[in-house]
């Protein structure tokens, strides 16, 4: 049986022609194919990561500066950032296995797609929720 290559790997390696607005040595970011808001950005990890199941630690400050990219390209593409979404679909509530970070900004497509994107639904973690479970699990590893 043949194992289906990783589509955000293949991103991640720059070997598709997916319209990239951002990359550097350890992220990329691109618009997603299927838009739920006016923007919407994914930022991946060039590093394959399972999910927000698997997120490491170590992955804290990786986590901190994807965070830094979206707010970046939130503002440059005229969103406020205080009224933007940045988090994360919880397995197996995602589509593709590769964590992404959905950056939305501006009105939702329509309200059922909002759902998809709300505050405290079983399947998205916002990214200060992730975040701060890291620090969290830091804090148990390394207590002060």
């Amino acid at each position: 049986m043949s194992h289906k290559p990783c589509s955000f790997c293949q991103i991640a390696a720059g070997n598709t022609s997916d319209h990239v607005l951002y990359q550097d040595h350890e992220m990329v970011a691109f618009h997603d194919i299927k838009p739920a808001a006016q923007t919407h950005i994914l930022i991946i990890p060039k590093e394959h990561i399972l999910s927000v199941k698997t997120v490491q630690i170590s992955d804290y400050d990786l986590l901190l500066r994807m965070q830094a990219k979206a707010l970046d390209l939130l503002k440059n593409l005229g969103h406020d950032p205080q009224t933007s979404r940045l988090g994360f679909h919880v397995p197996p509530f995602n589509t593709v296995n590769h964590l992404h970070l959905h950056v939305l900004g501006g009105s939702f497509k329509s309200a059922a797609t909002a759902i998809k994107y709300e505050k405290g639904r079983k399947w998205y973690m916002e990214l200060s929720e992730l975040l701060a479970d890291l620090e969290r699990r830091k804090s148990l590893v390394h207590p002060s």
